[in-house]
C-alpha cells in the first residue's frame, strides 16, 4: 500500500529556485491577465454589434405632404423608391431616361442623372 517512489522528506527550496518559482508564478498571473482581458474585449465587441442600432429614424410627418414635382414633357414615372428622406424618382421621355434624386422635406430634385444612348 505505500509508494515506494513517494519521499516523506521534501529538500527546501535554495533562493535560486525560490526566485525562479516566484518568476514564473508572476509571469502565469501576467499571461492569465492577458487572456482575460482578452476574453472580456472579445464578449465587449459582441455585445456592442447586437445591441447597436445602425439603422437611421425614418422621417416622420405631422400631416401629409402635398406637393408637384414638374416632368419634363411626354415623360412618365417608371419607378421611385424612398430611402429615409429622400426619394428617386425614374422617369422615361421621349429624349431619354432620367433619374431624380428629391429630398422629401423641401421636395426640391437635389440630383438629376439623364441616361442617354452612348455614342
Amino acid at each position: 500500500m505505500t509508494n515506494p517512489n513517494f519521499e516523506d522528506d521534501e529538500k527546501p527550496l535554495d533562493a535560486a529556485q525560490l526566485r525562479l518559482q516566484a518568476k514564473l508564478k508572476r509571469l502565469l498571473l501576467g499571461s492569465t491577465a492577458v487572456m482575460v482581458i482578452g476574453f472580456v474585449a472579445v464578449f465587449a465587441a459582441i455585445f456592442y454589434r447586437v445591441t447597436r442600432v445602425d439603422v437611421k429614424p425614418a422621417v416622420t410627418f405631422d400631416h401629409p405632404i402635398i406637393a408637384e414635382l414638374p416632368l419634363p414633357e411626354g415623360a412618365r414615372v417608371t419607378a421611385t423608391r424612398l430611402d429615409g428622406d429622400r426619394m428617386t424618382v425614374t422617369l422615361e421621355s421621349p429624349k431619354g431616361a432620367a433619374i431624380l434624386i428629391v429630398d422629401i422635406t423641401t421636395m426640391k430634385v437635389i440630383r438629376r442623372l439623364d441616361l442617354t444612348a452612348g455614342k
